[in-house]
């Protein structure tokens, strides 16, 4: 993506996450967190990317309150832009820190339920099944010919 449109995407996330932060006083919005903005290539327009940290009510009520502030929202933005147009704004809801932690957690789970209790290492792991095409072994066996064909 050219150089321009990550500034762009950046510049959008900073607004947008410090307008959230200081000037909305929407008593609806819970504790949210601007994580991306996806923006296409002609800059008409951005997905902003929200997590929000709650119950799942207060994440139905906390988007509410956001998808209700876009106007106000893309009008900040377009203050701050120096740009002809200013993208159409919508709220996303991000949900993929939630996964990564519910994916935490059953990493935990798995590493508590080894008989090690999760301590082991990589290099514990069984060696594979040698085959016996194994090319260094070739070139062992070569080497150990050549030694014998010299005594």
């Amino acid at each position: 993506m050219p150089i321009r449109t990550e500034r762009i995407k950046a510049l959008i996330q900073e607004v947008t996450a410090e307008f959230i932060q200081s000037e909305l006083s929407d008593p609806r919005l819970g504790f949210c967190t601007v994580t991306k903005v996806d923006l296409t290539n002609d800059l008409s327009y951005a997905n902003i990317y929200v997590s929000v940290m709650g119950t799942e009510a207060e994440k139905r009520t906390t988007m509410r309150g956001l998808q209700d502030a876009r106007g106000a929202i893309q009008k900040r933005i377009a203050q701050h832009l120096k740009t002809r147009t200013t993208p159409h704004v919508e709220v996303k809801l991000d949900e993929s820190v939630e996964r990564t932690f519910h994916i935490l957690d059953k990493i935990r789970e798995a590493r508590a339920s080894d008989p090690d209790g999760g301590k082991g290492s990589a290099s514990e792991v069984p060696p594979a099944a040698d085959d016996g095409e194994d090319e260094e072994d070739e070139e062992d066996e070569e080497a150990k010919e050549d030694e014998e064909a010299k005594e």
